[in-house]
Formats: structure tokens, sequence, C-alpha cells
């Protein structure tokens, strides 16, 4: 419902895109066409003017007049039509009004006349030309420099003397949503929050004062749809620079960073917390022990184990921090070796069933799962998504893990009856110090597990993906190869069909469309390759229309979501699709991808979302295709 509410809501928008670019061409075509009506308007009103003011322009030969004629039609057509003017207008001249008039015939002392007219016509329209090439090289220099200008930084804002905005930046709209015309007319009261106003005018004025002057300044901002955004920029007051005469801002979006800096700070608290717990607990357990230790030796021991859980906790929590210092220096170590699968998963649950003896562990696997990998790296994503379960379900006893073989993968699934996570945050769960706010302060734990969890799968051609419901539980699965698996070999006639373990591409000569259904699992490398054979068939097809159906997709491939909505739809835009029916996915974690490429489409593809397939493939064939 949600991703049909949005569609309804970026309708216009897209139709308002596809009327103006119809538009634009419709203006192409039309300068195209003037570039030849030019010229023979010119010649027409030049005629028509001799004969109808002969009094007034004389009877002589009107080589003036045309000449006139031959720079206007080079300065707006450019020199060959140019040249190829002079050439008509010498015809005219010598038919029209040189004697004896009517014929070609050339008198001998005309000759003289005719060549300094043809000679000066020549030269005007190789001026033109070398005028032309200089004004075209003096544009794209301009061009350039104002585009390097404009990417090296989010946003570049010029502002006069009264601090009133002069120039903005394109960028402007992909940050804040308001066009450089809205973000002219806007002053830093409706821009900046009013916490952070004073600060900003402040450092504003004090560029403002000194010539020259150069200040940092970072305040949180609104955007046009009531977001905020931290922005931060150096401004100089370049007014008294010939040529600038401005205060110039280079401005860059950094609530990322921010965000990541306020994850940081936070990180480093519960990290102090965390560690200092069981540190806390190792202390007393261990004094209250050696005194109790010849008065009361089975306490003593009680006490010790109790010690030796928070040595193991203390371990745990500094191995994270040792793995993910690797991961952000690339040095995280993996030993590759052949081993089952099957066993590792056995052996992990058969652990936990010895330490958490009040839940219920059921385990479905099969016998035999060879893989190559790291077995203390893989022991340790199942042992943190086991963990995880038990953490996220206090009032539930029961852990469900399973395994599974399919397309040369096997697929493990660890499925708890907890809390579950929102929408809100599952797409935030792999990213490192991230925990859910509301569980943070019940659960213990720095937030790193499927951070480090979800690198390791990475490394072993794997991905991970959850399916989860608030107050019902999660579900999180995995995969990784199976090693000696024989990928299935493609079937197609190379021209309209194509069928693999990954996507069925077919293509509707009839109707001029691509059908192209994904299936199977689905990983970075499957969707990468899917996506250039779907560029391939679009090209050799000439199809405009695109029907893509997600709804049996299984696995994760929110990596190549942001290739596919900057990359990937602009390619097939280019290769004429303009239409892009999308059915999406049953599996939630899925439709998250889907939605960031939606979100982060670059080209003016039409694309819309659907939930059951005769619906897109009607909306795809109501669509009318200019030829």
């Amino acid at each position: 419902m949600k991703i049909r509410n949005k569609w309804l809501s970026t309708k216009f928008l897209l139709l308002k895109s596809e009327q103006i670019c119809n538009f634009r061409r419709f203006m192409r075509q039309f300068q195209q066409t003037a570039k030849y009506l030019f010229p023979i308007a010119l010649i027409l009103l030049a005629t028509l003017a001799k004969y109808s003011f002969t009094g007034i322009l004389g009877n002589r030969t009107p080589f003036l007049l045309y000449s006139g004629v031959v720079i206007g039609a080079t300065w707006y057509s450019g020199w060959r039509i140019g040249l190829l003017t002079n050439f008509i207008c010498l015809l005219l001249v010598v038919y029209l009004f040189l004697e004896p008039i009517g014929s070609f015939y050339i008198q001998p002392r005309l000759y003289v006349h005719l060549l300094i007219f043809t000679l000066q016509n020549v030269l005007v329209a190789l001026m033109g030309y070398a005028l032309q090439e200089a004004l075209r090289k003096s544009r794209a220099a301009e061009s350039k420099v104002k585009l390097l200008l404009e990417e090296a930084c989010d946003l570049l804002v010029l502002r006069n003397e009264n601090g009133k905005a002069i120039y903005v930046s394109p960028k402007v709209t992909e940050i804040t949503g308001y066009t450089p015309e809205e973000y002219m007319e806007l002053t830093f009261d409706r821009l900046v929050e009013p916490e952070h106003l004073e600060m900003f005018k402040e450092k504003i004025e004090s560029v403002m004062a000194k010539p020259n002057e150069r200040q940092t300044v970072k305040s949180l901002f609104r955007c046009k749809n009531g977001g905020l955004k931290w922005l931060e920029g150096d401004v100089y007051n370049y007014l008294e620079r010939p040529g600038i005469n401005a205060i110039v801002s280079h401005i860059k979006d950094v609530t990322s960073r921010i965000q990541l800096e306020t994850q940081k700070d936070e990180f480093i608290g519960m990290a102090s917390h965390e560690l200092k717990t069981p540190i806390t607990n190792i202390k007393g357990f261990t004094t209250l022990a050696k005194s109790a230790i010849r008065t009361n030796p089975e306490k003593a021991e009680a006490l010790l184990g109790r010690s030796e859980v928070n040595i193991k906790r203390l371990g745990r929590l500094v191995n994270d921090l040792l793995d993910i210092s690797k991961i952000n220096t690339g040095r995280l170590s993996y030993e590759f070796q052949l081993f089952n699968l099957s066993s590792l998963i056995q052996e992990v649950v058969q652990s936990f069933i010895l330490t958490y003896p009040g839940h219920t562990f059921t385990l479905e696997t099969v016998p035999l799962a060879i893989i190559n990998g790291d077995r203390f790296r893989l022991e340790q994503v199942i042992t943190n998504l086991i963990d995880n379960a038990i953490k996220y379900s206090p009032e539930s006893r029961s852990i469900v893990i399973k395994q599974e073989l399919k397309e040369g993968k096997a697929i493990v699934s660890v499925q708890d009856f907890g809390i579950g996570i929102s929408e809100e945050h599952l797409k935030h769960i792999f990213d490192r110090f991230y925990r859910v706010d509301a569980s943070s302060m019940r659960f213990q734990g720095l937030g790193l597990g499927l951070f480090i969890a979800s690198d390791i799968l990475k490394n072993h051609k794997g991905n991970f993906w959850v399916e989860s419901k608030q107050g019902e539980g999660s579900t999180f699965f995995f995969i990784v190869p199976l090693q000696g698996y024989s990928k299935e070999l493609a079937v197609t006639d190379h021209a309209t069909f194509y069928h693999n373990s990954s996507i069925s591409i077919h293509y509707h000569s009839k109707e001029n469309y691509l059908e192209v259904k994904w299936i199977g699992i689905q990983t970075k490398e499957t969707v990468n390759e899917s996506g250039l054979k779907i560029l391939e068939f679009v090209r050799k097809t000439k199809a405009t229309r695109v029907y893509n159906d997600n709804s049996e997709v299984i696995g994760n491939w929110s990596d190549t979501s942001d290739h596919g909505g900057k990359v990937w739809f602009p390619a097939m835009a280019e290769v004429g699709v303009s239409f892009f029916a999308w059915v999406m996915s049953k599996d939630r974690f899925s439709n998250m991808a889907a939605m960031r490429s939606y979100d982060m489409n670059k080209s003016n593809i039409l694309i819309k979302l659907f939930d059951r397939q005769e619906e897109a493939v009607s909306w795809l064939l109501e669509q009318e295709v200019d030829v």
C-alpha cells in the first residue's frame, strides 16, 4: 500500500517531466528546420525589397543587399549554409538584376564585381565559421569550469553584499528539494533551524565585514519536505575580487557524517558501559570467591563460574572491537578450507542446548553441505544469529534453525518469536554501531555483530537478509555457495528469449515489450549479470517497454540498488526504454532494495510499481511510445 501511495504522489511529477521532454524534443526539431528556412526567408525578403523599393535602392546591382543576406545566413545557420546562400545569391543577381535580365550571361566588365562579391562573401562565411568555433570553445570551456565547480562540492551559492543569493547551483534540488529559483528567494530565517540561526548569522556577518575573510559554517537546515539536514561549508568574502564580486559558499551535505559521529559518541559511551559491567562483576565475584574459598568451597566455585561467564562475555566484546578494526583496515584474515557446513551448524546448536537448557532449539538440517570457507568465521556468524535470537525474544523460549540446499547454495535461517524489528529500523540493522533505540537499554551488546557477520558473508560470496514483523519475531537468513556446484547453462536463441537459474527474458514482438522474470536466489553477482543481459536484449529487440517481475525473488540484492538507480536505469533509457512496470517482491527486505533503486532513478524512464502481475502488464500495454 505504501508503494502504491508513493507512486500516486510522484505520478504528476513524472508526467510533467515527460511533457517537458516532449516539448524540448519539438524545439530541437524546430530549430533544426529553422536553420534551412531562415536563409530562404532572407533571400525572399531581399529580392522582394529590391523589386518593391527600386526607387530608393537604385537600379544598380544589389551586391550590398545580398551580402547582408549571406552574413545573416552564416551567423544563424552556420558557415556551410552561408556558402550555399552565397552561391544562390550570386545566381539571383546574375539572372534578375544584370543585363541581359532573365539569362545567366555575364558581361566581361562585371567579372571583377562578381568576383569581389563572391570572395567577400566567402571571407564572411569563413570569418563566421572561425567566430562560431571560438564561441563554441569558449562556451565549452565555460561549461566545463562551471561543471567542475558545481561537482567539486555538493552546493555552490553566491550572495551579494546584502546577503541575497544571486546564484545557486542545480544540486540544491538534490539536497534540499528546492529549485535554484526557489532557494534564491528564501531568507536565512526560513532555511536555518532557529537554534542555529543566531550563530549562523554571526559567522556570515563576520565574513562580510572583512575582504577575503574565510569561515567554516555548519548548521541544521530545513528542506522543502520539512526534513532536516546538516550542511557545512566554507564561506569566502570575494566581494572585492574582480569578476566574482560575491560572497561564495562551497557547501556539503554532512548529515551522514554527523549521524555517524553521533553514533560513534553513543557507541563509545555504550562500549565503556558494556566493558565496565563484566569487569566490575569479575572483580566482585573474584573477591567474594577469594574470601569463601576456605570456608565454603562450593560457594567459591559457583562464584568463579559466574566470573567465567563474565570473562567470556568480555572476550566477545573485545573480539568484536578487534574485528571491526580489522574490517576497517581490510586486515580481517580468513583461512579457507573444505568442510561440512551441516556439521558446523549441529555443533553450534548443541553448544547452545548445553548453555541454555531452558530454551527449545529445533534443528532441521541436511546431512551434507560441503563449502569452501573459513570455519571459525562462519561459526561466528551462526553463533551471533542464535545469540541474537535468544537475546531479543525474552518472552519466548523457542528458536528454530533450518538449513536447505537450493541452486548450488546452502540457505541457513534462524527464527525467533520475540520483539521483531519495525520497517523503520530494518534497513539499518547491518550498519555498524546501530541498535534499535527501543531495545538498546534492555539488551546487552555493542551493535557490531550483524555488521561483522555481513562482512564475513560477503567475503564468502554469500549474503544476508531478514524477514521480521514487530511483536511477532524475526527470521535471519544467510546463503553461501556450495563447493563443486555446476552452474546451470542458459537456454537462449540470442534474439527473443533467455533463461537461466536467475532470470527469464522473453520478447513479445507484437506488443514490443520485454518480459523479465527474476527467479531463484539473487546475489550481487547474479543481479549485475542479469542486468547486463537485459540491456543486451533491449538493444537487440529495440523494446521500449519492460515488464519486470520480482515477485519470486529470494535473497538480498541491496548492494546493487544504488547502481541500479544511478547507472542501470540511465543505461536502459539510453538504449530506448521509456516505460518500466515493476512487480514487487513478497519479501520486505527485497522491496527496500527495490524502493532505493526507484528513489535513486536518474533516468527519464516512467517507472510504476505494482503488487499484482496482471495490473502491471495491463498498464504497460496502455502506454503509447513515440516512434
